[in-house]
């Protein structure tokens, strides 16, 4: 286990999606624009039209992903999340006609009517993602 201390939490954005924006790229660049490079999302609703994702297949020490990309209509049972040194990790839950889909949001997921996401500014962090011998990124200090 590793735990990190930060400084308290910053601004608050409410950030609407519109259609076909990339939600990922929405995020990421609406931070970016606001000089705000740590976050996490506290709550975000809307609908899909187009969903990119991966989910683990095995119980592996390494991680073995299968990549799906659907078109919908998704409607979001929520979206959660962090955004590390301006890169978003970002997890999902929504369905559709076709089921239910829980996974991690990948690039090219795309609004279909409307995205509203909640997003808060985490002060005090240096930390940024790795990829490990398990093929999984987890956090370190940017010192490492």
């Amino acid at each position: 286990m590793k735990a990190f201390m930060g400084d308290g939490i910053g601004r608050t954005m409410i950030l609407e999606l519109d259609r076909g924006e990339d939600i990922v790229e929405g995020v990421e660049s609406a931070l970016k624009k606001e000089g705000i490079r740590n976050a996490y999302i506290a709550s975000a609703v809307g609908s899909i039209q187009h969903l990119e994702y991966h989910r683990p297949l095995t119980m592996d020490e390494a991680t073995e992903d299968e990549f799906l990309s659907l078109n919908g209509p998704f409607e979001s049972g929520g979206i959660s999340g962090t955004i590390i040194n301006g890169v978003a990790h970002l997890h999902f839950s929504g369905g559709g006609v076709g089921g239910v889909h829980v996974g991690h949001l990948e690039r090219g997921t795309k609004v279909l009517y409307l995205m509203e996401l909640v997003v808060i500014e985490l002060k005090g962090f240096e930390l940024q993602r790795k990829l490990t011998p398990e093929n999984v990124k987890k956090l370190f200090p940017v010192s490492e």
